[in-house]
């Protein structure tokens, strides 16, 4: 049997998945990977793409020889939907995968297709932090050192990180921000589910409006409970990817809003135990828009009990999230300014949060 080291990568689409594809080829057409690194996240190498790419290092065993593999390799990529020959001439260009022979047991190799070990292999940090995870002692057989040695001499600059992928998506916004409609068409978009905040069914709300003095524990309490609980079957089942118009950290942020400090304070104690039980957002997004747009979106809805909501109101709930959303240190966070509502608005937004997810 022989042993292969290869790079897969790639910087378009749902790149997790593809490199997830990838392997699941490679076991079936070449060969058994006994061991994979973790995945890592990098800007563009020799190149100003804002898209930054997934690499992974695999260690194949295979009984193909070197050329055999390159061929399964290259038809691997072209299965996957990898063009090589980019119509813009340009080198180091966006790809949906690529993969690389980096080392084949020991050999050194060179011919018109295939030059092993990789040449440039030694440059780049993104092929050797993983390969730390695989095989940090290998020897490269011409430059006779470690990877381990290679690792902490490479020149390169461009940072690499460990892959954190994103399951779980909270859009929010102001009442009125239209938060709920780019959430459902978002999940849409990313083949996710959608979890709708179920305000609507609560009959206190109205009358906090009326009353918000006599009502704001008892509301704040049961949306507490209810967000809580819907959150908890959603996670439960979870399958796929899950994107709400709203996140826990919500009822807190409305709480220190609406309640007294007496009320606030025994409401905080309940929130901080509960929300230790929910996983945290991997990416918060909150859009930001101005009240005069706010109070048009509102009475446009047609929701009597919204009537007297007034500016001063909205203005402080947009100080609450801002406030909140930057204390908070785990999840990642997007802020959207919007200027104007228009048709087509969401799907411009949708591009964008699909470019910064990218």
């Amino acid at each position: 049997m022989n042993e292969a080291f290869l790079c897969l990568g790639g910087n378009l689409s749902n790149r997790a998945q593809i490199l997830d594809d990838c392997i699941t080829l490679i076991e079936q057409d070449c060969g058994s990977i006994v061991k994979r690194s973790k995945l890592y996240e990098t800007e563009a190498w020799g190149s100003r793409s804002k898209h930054k790419f997934l690499n992974q290092i695999v260690k194949v065993k295979t009984k193909l020889n070197a050329r055999q593999l390159l061929k399964k390799l290259l038809a691997i990529e072209i299965l996957l939907g990898r063009i090589r020959v980019d119509p813009s001439g340009k080198k180091n260009a966006d790809r949906l995968i690529d993969i690389d022979i980096l080392f084949f047991n020991s050999d050194v190799i060179k011919s018109e297709t295939l030059v092993v070990p990789h040449p440039r292999l030694h440059l780049r940090n993104f092929v050797l932090k993983p390969f730390m995870d695989v095989d940090k002692n290998f020897i490269h057989p011409i430059l006779n050192k470690p990877i381990k040695k290679l690792f902490k001499e490479c020149a390169d600059r461009l940072t690499v990180k460990e892959y954190d992928p994103i399951n779980y998506i909270c859009v929010e916004g102001n009442i009125g921000s239209g938060k709920t409609t780019l959430a459902k068409e978002l999940a849409a978009e990313l083949n996710g589910k959608f979890i709708p905040e179920q305000f609507e069914k609560n009959d206190l709300l109205p009358l906090f409006y009326k009353d918000p003095r006599g009502y704001a524990f008892p509301l704040e309490y049961s949306f507490l409970l209810n967000r809580y609980t819907q959150l908890k079957n959603a996670f439960a089942k979870q399958t796929k990817l899950l994107v709400s118009d709203y996140s826990f950290n919500k009822c807190l942020w409305f709480a220190e809003l609406n309640l007294n400090k007496k009320d606030f304070l025994f409401f905080k104690k309940h929130f901080a135990a509960i929300s230790l039980q929910l996983p945290k957002p991997d990416l918060i997004i909150y859009l930001k828009t101005s009240v005069k747009n706010l109070q048009k979106n509102i009475r446009s809805r047609g929701r009597a009990y919204e009537n007297n909501i007034t500016a001063k109101y909205l203005s402080h709930i947009d100080e609450r999230y801002i406030t909140g959303i930057q204390k908070l240190d785990s999840p990642k966070k997007l802020v959207i300014t919007i200027k104007k509502y228009k048709a087509g608005l969401n799907k411009e937004l949708i591009k964008n949060i699909k470019e910064y997810l990218n």
